[in-house]
């Protein structure tokens, strides 16, 4: 009887003892189910794998687009078209000519500055600087 005895005592030592008992594995719980995260109201989705490709983003970019259209048709310039038609079908006097240099030094200011000079309609247009060859809305804005 004394063995009997202690084999209760042992099982009542366990009660004792609350978090001392033997848990599986797979009956543990190491996180917070996303109902107890989120809440009952809000739907949470599981899924294996992506269906959104690692291209596209999660939120999309909002893009307007802003452009202006200047000339519809060729400008009236101070020198006549089949003049430089007529340069171009001798090889020898075609001359080619490249503006270089670094970021933010007035490169089309001074084509600006050409086509003010060559063209008497685009001139007469604007009280202000003249910036045709601008590019950006925002290029455009800012003068």
């Amino acid at each position: 009887m004394d063995e009997d005895e202690d084999e209760d005592d042992v099982g009542e030592h366990d009660d004792d003892h609350p978090g001392m008992e033997v848990v599986l594995h797979e009956d543990k719980k190491y996180y917070p189910t996303a109902e107890e995260v989120y809440g009952p109201e809000v739907e949470t989705i599981v899924q294996e794998e992506d269906t959104q490709p690692l291209t596209e983003p999660i939120i999309k970019p909002v893009k307007t687009k802003k452009f202006t259209l200047m000339e519809q048709t060729l400008p009236v310039t101070v020198y006549e078209m089949d003049f430089l038609a007529d340069l171009m079908d001798n090889s020898e006097l075609i001359r080619n000519v490249t503006l270089c240099g670094h970021l933010h030094h007035g490169k089309t200011c001074f084509v600006d500055c050409l086509i003010e000079q060559t063209h008497p309609e685009i001139r007469k247009r604007y009280d202000q600087d003249l910036c045709y060859t601008d590019i950006l809305f925002t290029e455009q804005e800012r003068s």
